[in-house]
Protein backbone atom coordinates (compact mmCIF):
# COMPACT_ATOMS: atom_id res chain seq x y z
CA UNK A 1 0.00 0.00 0.00
CA UNK A 2 1.56 3.32 -1.09
CA UNK A 3 2.11 5.76 1.34
CA UNK A 4 -0.77 8.31 0.05
CA UNK A 5 -3.00 5.26 0.58
CA UNK A 6 -2.04 4.87 4.27
CA UNK A 7 -2.56 8.30 5.20
CA UNK A 8 -6.00 8.70 3.35
CA UNK A 9 -7.26 5.50 5.26
CA UNK A 10 -5.37 6.46 8.67
CA UNK A 11 -7.59 6.31 11.49
CA UNK A 12 -7.98 9.89 12.71
CA UNK A 13 -9.15 12.26 15.69
CA UNK A 14 -13.51 11.30 15.58
CA UNK A 15 -14.94 14.54 13.73
CA UNK A 16 -17.61 16.70 15.10
CA UNK A 17 -19.88 17.31 12.36
CA UNK A 18 -23.10 18.85 12.53
CA UNK A 19 -26.76 19.17 11.60
CA UNK A 20 -26.56 20.20 7.47
CA UNK A 21 -22.93 21.24 8.07
CA UNK A 22 -20.61 19.03 6.65
CA UNK A 23 -17.20 21.44 6.64
CA UNK A 24 -15.94 24.49 6.44
CA UNK A 25 -12.81 26.05 4.73
CA UNK A 26 -10.71 29.41 4.36
CA UNK A 27 -8.39 28.99 1.37
CA UNK A 28 -5.44 32.08 0.62
CA UNK A 29 -4.37 32.53 -3.04
CA UNK A 30 -0.74 33.62 -3.01
CA UNK A 31 2.19 34.29 -5.62
CA UNK A 32 5.68 34.85 -5.16
CA UNK A 33 7.17 37.81 -6.61
CA UNK A 34 9.31 37.78 -9.73
CA UNK A 35 7.46 35.24 -10.84
CA UNK A 36 4.93 34.14 -13.45
CA UNK A 37 1.67 32.61 -12.59
CA UNK A 38 1.91 28.77 -12.67
CA UNK A 39 0.21 28.78 -16.02
CA UNK A 40 2.50 30.87 -17.89
CA UNK A 41 5.80 30.18 -16.10
CA UNK A 42 8.69 27.65 -17.45
CA UNK A 43 9.41 24.27 -16.12
CA UNK A 44 12.10 26.33 -14.64
CA UNK A 45 10.26 29.26 -13.03
CA UNK A 46 7.73 26.19 -11.51
CA UNK A 47 10.75 24.00 -10.21
CA UNK A 48 12.34 27.18 -8.39
CA UNK A 49 8.78 27.92 -6.79
CA UNK A 50 8.10 24.52 -5.53
CA UNK A 51 11.48 24.32 -3.67
CA UNK A 52 11.05 27.83 -2.13
CA UNK A 53 7.61 27.30 -0.44
CA UNK A 54 9.07 23.79 0.48
CA UNK A 55 12.07 25.35 2.49
CA UNK A 56 9.39 27.75 3.96
CA UNK A 57 6.67 25.23 4.72
CA UNK A 58 8.69 22.65 5.71
CA UNK A 59 10.01 24.88 8.20
CA UNK A 60 6.98 26.09 9.95
CA UNK A 61 6.06 24.75 13.39
CA UNK A 62 2.64 25.82 13.10
CA UNK A 63 2.07 22.79 10.72
CA UNK A 64 1.83 19.42 11.86
CA UNK A 65 3.91 16.71 10.98
CA UNK A 66 3.20 17.70 7.24
CA UNK A 67 3.63 15.18 4.45
CA UNK A 68 4.41 16.47 0.71
CA UNK A 69 3.35 14.35 -2.66
CA UNK A 70 4.60 15.65 -5.63
CA UNK A 71 1.57 15.17 -7.89
CA UNK A 72 3.42 14.14 -11.30
CA UNK A 73 4.45 11.11 -8.88
CA UNK A 74 1.14 10.13 -8.12
CA UNK A 75 -0.96 7.49 -9.93
CA UNK A 76 -4.32 8.79 -11.84
CA UNK A 77 -6.14 7.22 -9.13
CA UNK A 78 -4.42 8.56 -6.06
CA UNK A 79 -4.90 12.14 -7.76
CA UNK A 80 -8.63 11.50 -8.08
CA UNK A 81 -8.75 9.84 -4.17
CA UNK A 82 -7.37 13.32 -3.29
CA UNK A 83 -10.02 15.61 -5.08
CA UNK A 84 -12.70 13.25 -3.56
CA UNK A 85 -11.15 13.76 -0.01
CA UNK A 86 -11.28 17.48 -0.86
CA UNK A 87 -7.67 18.10 0.12
CA UNK A 88 -7.00 19.03 -3.61
CA UNK A 89 -8.84 20.92 -6.59
CA UNK A 90 -9.50 19.03 -9.77
CA UNK A 91 -6.78 21.21 -11.55
CA UNK A 92 -4.24 19.80 -9.27
CA UNK A 93 -4.93 16.79 -9.43
CA UNK A 94 -4.47 17.43 -13.22
CA UNK A 95 -0.93 19.25 -13.35
CA UNK A 96 1.94 17.62 -14.97
CA UNK A 97 5.09 18.85 -13.71
CA UNK A 98 6.34 21.42 -10.18
CA UNK A 99 2.47 20.80 -8.75
CA UNK A 100 2.47 19.00 -5.09
CA UNK A 101 0.33 19.00 -1.92
CA UNK A 102 1.20 19.27 1.80
CA UNK A 103 -0.56 18.08 4.41
CA UNK A 104 -0.83 18.26 8.06
CA UNK A 105 -1.01 14.96 9.90
CA UNK A 106 -4.99 15.48 10.75
CA UNK A 107 -5.49 16.45 7.78
CA UNK A 108 -6.68 20.14 8.64
CA UNK A 109 -4.73 21.78 6.67
CA UNK A 110 -4.07 21.32 2.72
CA UNK A 111 -1.64 23.28 1.07
CA UNK A 112 -1.09 23.41 -2.57
CA UNK A 113 1.71 24.20 -4.52
CA UNK A 114 1.65 25.90 -8.27
CA UNK A 115 -2.12 25.33 -8.90
CA UNK A 116 -3.85 28.36 -10.51
CA UNK A 117 -1.23 30.30 -8.34
CA UNK A 118 1.61 29.83 -6.47
CA UNK A 119 0.33 29.13 -3.39
CA UNK A 120 -3.07 28.21 -1.81
CA UNK A 121 -3.49 27.59 1.61
CA UNK A 122 -6.11 26.28 3.10
CA UNK A 123 -7.78 25.34 6.64
CA UNK A 124 -11.02 22.77 7.68
CA UNK A 125 -12.75 22.76 10.18
CA UNK A 126 -16.24 20.35 10.92
CA UNK A 127 -17.93 23.65 11.92
CA UNK A 128 -18.65 27.43 11.22
CA UNK A 129 -15.93 28.55 13.94
CA UNK A 130 -14.14 31.15 11.30
CA UNK A 131 -12.86 33.19 13.62
CA UNK A 132 -10.08 29.96 14.42
CA UNK A 133 -9.76 29.07 10.81
CA UNK A 134 -8.67 32.36 9.84
CA UNK A 135 -6.62 32.44 13.07
CA UNK A 136 -4.85 29.80 11.87
CA UNK A 137 -4.27 30.35 8.32
CA UNK A 138 -3.59 33.98 9.03
CA UNK A 139 -0.35 33.04 11.31
CA UNK A 140 0.88 30.26 7.93
CA UNK A 141 0.67 33.45 5.68
CA UNK A 142 2.35 35.35 7.95
CA UNK A 143 5.07 32.90 8.56
CA UNK A 144 5.36 32.18 4.23
CA UNK A 145 5.41 36.54 3.82
CA UNK A 146 8.62 36.36 6.55
CA UNK A 147 10.20 34.00 4.30
CA UNK A 148 8.97 34.37 0.51
CA UNK A 149 8.65 38.02 -0.99
CA UNK A 150 4.74 38.02 -2.03
CA UNK A 151 3.14 39.11 -5.15
CA UNK A 152 1.16 42.21 -3.49
CA UNK A 153 -0.12 45.93 -4.87
CA UNK A 154 -0.90 48.66 -2.93
CA UNK A 155 -4.15 49.45 -4.69
CA UNK A 156 -5.33 46.04 -5.34
CA UNK A 157 -4.07 44.15 -2.54
CA UNK A 158 -2.49 40.07 -3.13
CA UNK A 159 -1.88 39.80 -7.12
CA UNK A 160 -3.49 36.17 -7.98
CA UNK A 161 -3.99 34.20 -11.74
CA UNK A 162 -7.79 34.70 -11.22
CA UNK A 163 -9.49 38.32 -11.15
CA UNK A 164 -12.04 37.18 -8.61
CA UNK A 165 -9.36 36.37 -6.40
CA UNK A 166 -7.33 39.70 -6.06
CA UNK A 167 -7.51 41.85 -3.38
CA UNK A 168 -7.54 39.03 -0.02
CA UNK A 169 -6.74 36.29 -2.32
CA UNK A 170 -9.43 34.62 0.31
CA UNK A 171 -12.35 32.09 -0.17
CA UNK A 172 -14.27 30.90 2.26
CA UNK A 173 -16.37 27.97 1.57
CA UNK A 174 -19.05 25.74 3.57
CA UNK A 175 -20.28 22.53 2.67
CA UNK A 176 -23.80 21.94 2.94
CA UNK A 177 -26.47 18.81 3.47
CA UNK A 178 -29.66 20.38 1.84
CA UNK A 179 -32.09 17.75 1.41
CA UNK A 180 -34.92 19.17 3.10
CA UNK A 181 -34.74 22.51 0.44
CA UNK A 182 -34.17 19.64 -2.21
CA UNK A 183 -36.89 17.76 -1.73
CA UNK A 184 -39.40 20.66 -1.13
CA UNK A 185 -38.50 21.62 -4.22
CA UNK A 186 -36.81 25.09 -2.60
CA UNK A 187 -33.25 24.68 -3.27
CA UNK A 188 -33.02 26.35 -6.42
CA UNK A 189 -34.60 29.76 -4.97
CA UNK A 190 -32.49 29.18 -2.28
CA UNK A 191 -29.12 29.55 -4.50
CA UNK A 192 -30.89 32.50 -6.83
CA UNK A 193 -30.93 34.68 -3.74
CA UNK A 194 -27.49 33.58 -2.49
CA UNK A 195 -26.07 34.21 -5.91
CA UNK A 196 -27.82 37.79 -5.35
CA UNK A 197 -25.49 38.54 -2.36
CA UNK A 198 -23.05 38.09 -4.03
CA UNK A 199 -21.66 33.99 -3.58
CA UNK A 200 -21.81 30.81 -5.37
CA UNK A 201 -23.68 27.65 -4.66
CA UNK A 202 -21.40 24.60 -6.41
CA UNK A 203 -21.79 20.84 -6.09
CA UNK A 204 -19.80 18.14 -3.96
CA UNK A 205 -16.68 18.77 -5.50
CA UNK A 206 -16.90 22.38 -6.57
CA UNK A 207 -16.81 24.87 -9.47
CA UNK A 208 -18.66 22.44 -12.65
CA UNK A 209 -19.67 19.93 -10.66
CA UNK A 210 -23.16 18.74 -9.04
CA UNK A 211 -24.81 18.12 -5.95
CA UNK A 212 -24.41 14.63 -5.17
CA UNK A 213 -26.68 13.28 -2.25
CA UNK A 214 -28.02 17.06 -1.79
CA UNK A 215 -24.59 18.34 -0.81
CA UNK A 216 -24.06 22.17 -1.73
CA UNK A 217 -20.74 24.35 -0.89
CA UNK A 218 -21.27 27.81 -0.79
CA UNK A 219 -18.63 30.43 -1.26
CA UNK A 220 -17.84 34.18 -1.56
CA UNK A 221 -17.10 35.16 -5.19
CA UNK A 222 -15.60 38.19 -4.92
CA UNK A 223 -12.19 39.31 -3.16
CA UNK A 224 -11.61 42.48 -3.79
CA UNK A 225 -12.70 45.82 -1.85
CA UNK A 226 -13.78 43.77 0.94
CA UNK A 227 -11.84 42.63 4.31
CA UNK A 228 -11.01 38.91 5.35
CA UNK A 229 -13.53 39.95 8.34
CA UNK A 230 -16.37 41.07 5.72
CA UNK A 231 -15.98 38.07 3.72
CA UNK A 232 -16.51 36.21 7.07
CA UNK A 233 -19.41 37.70 8.41
CA UNK A 234 -21.15 38.08 5.23
CA UNK A 235 -20.41 34.29 4.67
CA UNK A 236 -21.70 33.40 7.80
CA UNK A 237 -24.78 35.39 7.83
CA UNK A 238 -26.10 33.74 4.53
CA UNK A 239 -24.87 29.93 6.05
CA UNK A 240 -26.66 30.71 8.87
CA UNK A 241 -30.00 31.85 6.63
CA UNK A 242 -29.68 28.94 4.62
CA UNK A 243 -29.55 26.69 7.95
CA UNK A 244 -33.24 28.05 8.86
CA UNK A 245 -34.35 27.30 5.53
CA UNK A 246 -33.21 23.77 5.54
CA UNK A 247 -34.33 23.22 9.41
CA UNK A 248 -37.88 24.85 8.24
CA UNK A 249 -38.24 22.45 5.33
CA UNK A 250 -37.42 19.44 7.38
CA UNK A 251 -40.05 20.64 10.02
CA UNK A 252 -42.17 20.83 7.34
CA UNK A 253 -41.43 17.68 5.59
CA UNK A 254 -41.81 15.68 8.97
CA UNK A 255 -44.82 16.91 9.77
CA UNK A 256 -46.47 17.02 6.61
CA UNK A 257 -44.91 14.65 4.50
CA UNK A 258 -43.84 11.96 7.32
CA UNK A 259 -44.51 8.96 5.42
CA UNK A 260 -42.26 10.10 2.12
CA UNK A 261 -39.49 10.67 5.10
CA UNK A 262 -40.18 7.46 6.35
CA UNK A 263 -40.12 5.74 2.79
CA UNK A 264 -37.37 7.29 1.47
CA UNK A 265 -35.14 6.86 5.02
CA UNK A 266 -36.39 3.07 5.02
CA UNK A 267 -35.72 2.40 1.62
CA UNK A 268 -31.91 3.35 1.82
CA UNK A 269 -31.62 1.81 5.32
CA UNK A 270 -32.61 -1.38 3.20
CA UNK A 271 -30.36 -1.43 0.22
CA UNK A 272 -27.82 0.01 2.00
CA UNK A 273 -27.48 -3.10 4.01
CA UNK A 274 -28.33 -5.51 1.30
CA UNK A 275 -27.01 -4.69 -1.62
CA UNK A 276 -24.53 -6.60 -3.12
CA UNK A 277 -23.48 -4.28 -5.76
CA UNK A 278 -23.93 -0.35 -6.12
CA UNK A 279 -22.65 2.45 -8.11
CA UNK A 280 -21.36 5.25 -6.54
CA UNK A 281 -23.48 7.81 -6.52
CA UNK A 282 -26.41 5.63 -5.31
CA UNK A 283 -24.19 5.03 -2.47
CA UNK A 284 -23.90 8.71 -1.92
CA UNK A 285 -27.83 9.55 -2.54
CA UNK A 286 -28.48 6.95 -0.10
CA UNK A 287 -26.24 7.85 2.49
CA UNK A 288 -27.29 11.19 2.28
CA UNK A 289 -30.62 9.84 3.65
CA UNK A 290 -28.59 8.20 6.60
CA UNK A 291 -27.14 11.41 7.68
CA UNK A 292 -30.59 12.93 7.28
CA UNK A 293 -32.45 9.85 9.59
CA UNK A 294 -29.31 10.78 12.41
CA UNK A 295 -30.77 14.61 12.37
CA UNK A 296 -33.92 13.61 12.57
CA UNK A 297 -32.79 11.53 15.79
CA UNK A 298 -34.11 8.04 13.89
CA UNK A 299 -30.50 7.31 14.54
CA UNK A 300 -27.77 8.00 17.31
CA UNK A 301 -26.15 11.32 16.75
CA UNK A 302 -22.87 9.73 17.42
CA UNK A 303 -23.19 7.87 13.69
CA UNK A 304 -22.63 11.34 11.90
CA UNK A 305 -19.54 11.51 11.85
CA UNK A 306 -19.12 7.64 10.61
CA UNK A 307 -21.48 8.39 7.69
CA UNK A 308 -19.49 11.66 6.63
CA UNK A 309 -16.17 9.79 6.32
CA UNK A 310 -18.45 6.59 4.50
CA UNK A 311 -19.36 9.17 1.79
CA UNK A 312 -16.06 9.73 0.90
CA UNK A 313 -14.63 6.15 1.01
CA UNK A 314 -17.58 4.96 -1.60
CA UNK A 315 -16.61 7.17 -3.92
CA UNK A 316 -14.82 5.19 -7.20
CA UNK A 317 -10.55 5.82 -6.23
CA UNK A 318 -10.76 5.37 -2.47
CA UNK A 319 -12.60 2.12 -3.44
CA UNK A 320 -9.90 1.52 -5.97
CA UNK A 321 -7.27 2.36 -3.25
CA UNK A 322 -8.98 0.32 -0.49
CA UNK A 323 -8.67 -3.05 -2.68
CA UNK A 324 -5.17 -2.80 -3.19
CA UNK A 325 -5.79 -3.93 -6.37
CA UNK A 326 -7.24 -3.06 -10.29
CA UNK A 327 -10.23 -3.06 -10.47
CA UNK A 328 -13.29 -2.91 -13.35
CA UNK A 329 -15.82 -0.65 -12.84
CA UNK A 330 -18.18 -3.89 -12.15
CA UNK A 331 -15.91 -5.07 -9.47
CA UNK A 332 -15.96 -1.53 -8.00
CA UNK A 333 -19.37 -1.56 -7.24
CA UNK A 334 -19.78 -5.10 -5.88
CA UNK A 335 -16.70 -3.76 -2.97
CA UNK A 336 -18.29 -1.17 -2.05
CA UNK A 337 -21.80 -2.91 -1.72
CA UNK A 338 -19.77 -5.22 0.37
CA UNK A 339 -17.69 -2.32 2.63
CA UNK A 340 -21.00 -0.71 3.16
CA UNK A 341 -22.73 -4.25 4.27
CA UNK A 342 -20.02 -4.32 6.88
CA UNK A 343 -20.53 -0.70 7.93
CA UNK A 344 -23.98 -1.32 8.65
CA UNK A 345 -23.78 -4.82 10.43
CA UNK A 346 -22.74 -2.47 13.21
CA UNK A 347 -25.24 0.26 12.45
CA UNK A 348 -27.95 0.34 15.05
CA UNK A 349 -32.27 -0.27 14.10
CA UNK A 350 -34.17 3.06 12.43
CA UNK A 351 -36.07 4.20 15.19
CA UNK A 352 -39.52 6.14 13.83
Amino acid sequence: MSELCQFLFEEGKKSTSMPVVISSRIRLARNLMGYRFPRHATHMELSRVAEACKSTLLNCELLSEPKIFAIDGLGATERCALVEAHLCSIELSKSEFGASLLVTNDKSTAIMLNEEDHLRMQVFRQDLEFKSMWFAISEIDDHISRSVKIAYDDNYGFLTSCPTNVGTGMRGSVMLHLPGLVITGQINAVIGAVQKLGFVARGLFGEGTSASGCIFQISNQYTLGLSEIDIMARLNQVIVSVIANENLARKWLLKNRSLLVYDNVGRSFGLLSGSYTMESEEAIRHLSNMRLAVDYGFLPQAWRPDIDSLIVNVQPSHVQLASNKQLSTEERDIERAEMIRKFFEKMPSLKF
